[in-house]
């Protein structure tokens, strides 16, 4: 039996959260070691399934985001994040490099990604000139053999993040419309998309069929799904119940006259100087 179906952007993100947490490497790694949880727009949809939606609010647990018809940043005081590191099911008051100093073979690290490619290659962007999150993890998680997971979205899919990460970097770009950034590639991560959720949690095979619309549906992916009529029954049932209607992610856009992107092209323009089309 087929189902074919489209998700919106928060929907696929709500969609992936539940899939990841039902990862048997995840829950072995949530019951005997370390969780690690970094910040990010749809790692906050897995800490609200792990914590309960209240007090989490994406759009305030990331540093950049894509937003207003631009790559930004928040600004510092509206960020709220989650617990980053749980430990045994348990929130723990450690850095990432704390918990990553503690070995357990078992532990399972967790962070989000800007692009995705046929290759399962998934771009990484870091807009912070220090490398951001990618150089405090990626060492001890390489060397030591970690579960590395990455829970991406379809709307993000290029054709070679390879490509993407040799286009960008800030010494290179010579009038930013948004902060100046660089790209990770990163090759050896478990990418978990829609397709990937609708195998753990139904076993089916799923396939993107197209992306975008209009009217909200800006980002959408439409995917088919097949396999047993029992499973593509509950699966048609459970986007309807846990699934489709899930609140879009608010923007939250950086105030421009006090950015430290200096030479983004609207740097330092208060709020009544900013382009129409940047305003929510």
């Amino acid at each position: 039996m087929k189902t074919v179906f489209t998700l919106k952007s928060a929907e696929s993100r709500r969609l992936i959260a539940k899939a990841v947490v039902a990862m048997p490497e995840f829950q072995t790694a949530w019951k005997s070691a370390y969780v690690l949880l970094a910040g990010g727009t749809t790692n906050a949809f897995i800490a609200q399934e792990l914590l309960g939606r209240e007090g989490i609010e994406p759009a305030h647990c990331t540093v950049g985001l894509s937003t207003n018809g631009l790559l930004c940043v928040t600004h510092p005081d509206s960020r709220k994040s989650f617990p980053n590191v749980f430990y045994k099911g348990v929130a723990q008051d450690k850095t990432l490099p704390d918990a990553l100093s503690d070995f357990h073979p078992e532990t399972v690290v967790i962070k989000g990604a800007n692009a995705v490619d046929p290759e399962g290659n998934v771009g990484v962007v870091t807009a912070g000139f220090d490398g951001g999150t990618i150089p405090r993890i990626i060492g001890p998680v390489t060397s030591k053999g970690l579960k590395y997971i990455t829970p991406v979205g379809l709307e993000k899919l290029v054709p070679s993040v390879k490509a993407a990460a040799a286009a960008v970097g800030a010494t290179h770009i010579d009038i930013p419309m948004g902060a100046d950034f660089g790209m990770y590639c990163i090759a050896n991560t478990t990418v978990v998309t829609e397709i990937e959720a609708l195998r753990i949690l139904f076993g089916l095979k799923g396939t993107l069929v197209c992306c975008g619309g209009v009217g909200g549906n800006e980002g959408a992916v439409t995917i088919a799904a097949e396999g047993e009529e029992q499973q593509v029954r509950a699966l048609v049932e459970f986007l309807e119940k846990e699934i489709k209607g899930e609140p879009p992610v608010a923007g939250n856009k950086g105030l421009c006259h006090e950015c430290r992107y200096k030479n983004c092209r609207y740097n330092g323009l208060t709020p009544d100087q900013i382009p129409a089309w940047m305003k929510d």
